[in-house]
């Protein structure tokens, strides 16, 4: 009972504190003593988030991908939902083989062998061309050596390549190489803002250093966040008509306490789609 109340006593204190930093930033300039206390109030709000997440969730288990193959799975991703990227990432190792053999092969076959996600036609070309780059650049397809990298290397060298962003760059160096860096997807960048991490202003870009700056400088905890909250936007804060009534992050939310404000709420208590 008395872990209940101050588990609860403990959210009153994480919501007071996201209140106190929109209201005082509506307010205009404040002191820097005001904006450290404003960003440790933030960071306490993540770590609680997190807990919540991998409490309700569980734990996500890492990758077992290398970064090629982990570069490869996220090219193939983009736009498309797991269980196709998961099947024609699949299918392009039952076919060819290898990574090799995928460069190699008629681009043709290759958009054949993927055609189960989205815009194949245009995923096809890339990967080979990005493959082609790499064989030429290292004179193997391995890129084991961006673990080693500092994370700003890292995510230059990868950003040089057409159709690698910052999200996809971060996806590889931290789901394979387990290296501490956020990507922001559609998912996290949403739901950030709908708790008040970050302004609705921000692109998914611009709030990645933001939302890094909130978190510990630890992979295994910036992991648990980011997968977190892909699960999180899947399962019950859809992009439209979110479940905020079975939300167990809304005491927390300032989205759910506006809703709660207001008349014609797109929260939804029952069924909603993402």
């Amino acid at each position: 009972m008395k872990q209940k109340r101050r588990r609860s006593q403990q959210s009153a204190l994480y919501s007071q504190a996201l209140f106190e930093t929109v209201r005082g930033t509506e307010a205009g300039e404040r002191s820097a003593v005001e904006k450290t206390a404003d960003q440790t109030a933030q960071r306490l709000r993540v770590l609680e988030i997190t807990r919540r997440l991998v409490e309700h969730y569980g734990e996500p288990e890492w990758s077992s991908k290398d970064p090629l193959s982990q570069l490869i799975d996220v090219l193939l991703s983009h736009r498309t939902r797991d269980e196709q990227t998961a099947a024609a990432y699949a299918r392009l190792r039952q076919r060819f083989g290898s990574w090799e053999a995928v460069r190699d092969a008629p681009t043709a076959a290759v958009e054949e062998a993927i055609a189960v996600v989205n815009w194949p036609e245009i995923k096809a070309p890339r990967l080979q061309t990005i493959l082609r780059q790499i064989t030429a650049e290292r004179g193997a397809l391995n890129l084991d050596f961006l673990c080693t990298l500092p994370v700003a290397e890292g995510l230059a060298w990868l950003s040089r390549f057409e159709g690698v962003g910052p999200k996809t760059a971060a996806c590889v160096l931290l789901f394979s190489c387990r290296l501490p860096v956020l990507p922001v997807d559609t998912h996290v960048h949403r739901i950030a803002i709908r708790l008040g991490l970050i302004s609705p202003r921000l692109t998914p870009e611009q709030a990645q250093p933001v939302l890094q700056a909130l978190l510990p400088t630890d992979a295994r905890a910036i992991y648990n966040f980011h997968k977190g909250l892909v699960w999180h936007g899947q399962r019950c804060c859809y992009f439209q008509r979110p479940r905020c009534a079975r939300c167990f992050l809304r005491d927390l939310c300032a989205y759910y306490a506006a809703a709660q404000q207001r008349q014609g709420t797109t929260c939804e208590g029952e069924e909603g789609k993402g």
